[in-house]
């Protein structure tokens, strides 16, 4: 559906250990391949910045929220320290926005995610030990990659900041805007998870602003899931516009997409 929109290209690949690409995965190496990746299409393909829209879907929003950041604060502590070193030794670089960053079902960490997974919507893998967050705690420490996706999305709401003018593109339309999508029927990964996002970028104490969607006193009201569907636009001066949108079927992700 992406493809067929006029002059619209898709470019993807597979992580190493996916596919025909060698290697096992690991956070800090897909990580370096989505990034490489990105690199490869401004650098060779030349294509601007601009002109890019990040999608990822499931795991790929994981990556697709570090990449983002990446490029938006290259020496963030949030990316992993050999994936910033490789990229240091390349050559340091200005703060750098897309077009848009796109998540469809992105979950706000792996260990969150683990205690509310269920294999096939009904098996649960963590979730009993929620009631025991000690042991809980210990199990979900003992993973390596923890892909803290909410807390790269923060980072990367405030990156440009100081810099309201990476955020301006030469056509006069704003950039680096910022989409979730999720549906409220996802039986792999829980929408709740895209409301935890929404609550660790603005928090309950979020400063006043010029939004849609927010209380009287300027905080971000986060979206709600369980009213059914509905959307949420966040809009700040000197922050990537933010969007979340709970939809009631998978299907309506692109459809939504492509409306915009």
């Amino acid at each position: 559906m992406l493809a067929s929109q006029p002059n619209t290209h898709v470019l993807t690949i597979d992580y190493r250990g996916f596919g025909y690409s060698t290697g096992s995965p690991t956070e800090a190496g897909l990580i370096t391949d989505g990034t490489t990746l990105v690199e490869w299409v401004m650098k060779v393909a030349q294509i601007p910045p601009d002109r890019i829209v990040i999608i990822g879907q499931s795991l790929g929003t994981a990556v697709s929220s570090a990449v983002a950041l990446h490029f938006a604060d290259p020496g963030s502590e949030l990316i992993p320290s050999e994936t910033r070193e490789l990229w240091r030794s390349l050559g340091q670089r200005t703060p750098t926005a897309f077009l848009g960053i796109v998540l469809v079902a992105p979950f706000s960490s792996l260990p969150s995610l683990m205690l509310t997974y269920r294999i096939g919507g009904v098996l649960p893998i963590l979730l009993p030990l929620r009631p025991f967050p000690y042991i809980a705690g210990i199990l979900t420490g003992r993973m390596p990659d923890k892909w803290l996706s909410a807390e790269r999305l923060s980072a990367y709401y405030t990156a440009f900041s100081g810099s309201p003018q990476v955020l301006s593109s030469s056509n006069g339309k704003g950039i680096g805007s910022l989409q979730l999508l999720h549906s409220v029927r996802d039986m792999d990964i829980p929408y709740h998870q895209t409301e935890m996002i929404c609550r660790r970028i603005f928090g309950e104490g979020s400063e006043p602003g010029v939004f849609e969607g927010t209380e009287a006193d300027g905080r971000v009201q986060c979206i709600d899931g369980s009213h059914g569907p509905g959307w949420q636009d966040v809009k700040e001066e000197g922050r990537p516009r933010v969007r979340f949108e709970i939809v009631e079927y998978g299907g309506e992700y692109l459809q939504n997409l492509l409306s915009r």
